[in-house]
């Protein structure tokens, strides 16, 4: 008895087995992760982008050698694989006043060009491409369906104080650390103000398409800037938005 029943759990046990071997031929088992080295890019390597060398120094310069030879190299390795079109430029100024060591005449950035080339500093162009290709570019596409393809450059390097008064801390402009933006066009030949889009009914109800869309760069440029100033700021900001990198104590950031 004992005998037979252990040959019938046998065969059921064996029945069972070839049932679940059965099943799993029939369904999906996932494959393993491919290493990445094996996989396959959906998409082109991007370009390799040419460096332009700067300027030999002269000797003239009133910034350390050491100091332009350092920020020039750090630079070049920071943007080397960045999409920004720019033009090395010689020392400007002096340490400690207006200028920069390694400062950048750019033109484009993420196939934005700006207008006309502004000079920055390689701090400023770096933040300023994270700007526009993760916050500038895809706000565009969602809140008017267009593409941004310049921004007009209302300010850049300039020696001077701050909100143009003649006495007190220089300007993050004087040290090209900052950048003025009035307005932007778009592929379809249109353009938008800040000045002229900021404000109105609309605007203020939220249902402006170009208020949304300005009010959400506006927002995320606080990210990418340690000031970021526009309409309502102050009167010196009424119709730009001014964004800059400038280094204060603790990380403190402006953000109004």
């Amino acid at each position: 008895m004992v005998k037979k029943l252990l040959c019938v759990a046998n065969v059921l046990l064996w029945a069972a087995v070839g049932i679940a071997v059965a099943d799993a031929k029939q369904r999906k088992i996932p494959l393993p992760r491919l290493k990445p080295a094996d996989l396959q890019h959906s998409e082109p390597p991007p370009a390799k982008i040419e460096t332009v060398p700067f300027p030999p120094l002269s000797g003239k310069t009133s910034w350390p050698n050491a100091t332009v030879l350092a920020e020039r190299q750090e630079c070049a390795q920071r943007l080397k694989v960045l999409p920004i079109t720019y033009e090395p430029m010689a020392p400007i100024g002096q340490a400690g006043g207006c200028g920069a060591a390694a400062a950048l005449k750019v033109s484009q950035i993420s196939g934005v060009t700006i207008i006309p080339p502004a000079e920055l500093t390689c701090d400023m162009a770096e933040a300023l491409h994270g700007w526009l290709s993760s916050s500038v570019l895809p706000a565009a596409r969602l809140e008017l369906r267009k593409r941004v393809v310049k921004i007009n450059n209302a300010s850049a390097y300039v020696c001077r104080r701050r909100n143009g008064l003649a006495s007190g801390k220089l300007s993050e402009h004087a040290k090209a650390n900052a950048l003025d933006i009035a307005t932007l066009g778009f592929d379809d030949g249109s353009s938008i103000s800040i000045k002229g889009d900021w404000s109105g009914l609309k605007q203020l109800i939220g249902i402006s398409a170009q208020g949304n869309f300005l009010r959400l760069i506006r927002r995320d440029a606080c990210i990418r800037f340690t000031t970021v100033l526009g309409p309502g700021s102050d009167p010196y900001h009424g119709d730009h938005f001014h964004i800059d990198v400038a280094r204060r104590k603790n990380g403190y950031r402006i953000c109004k």
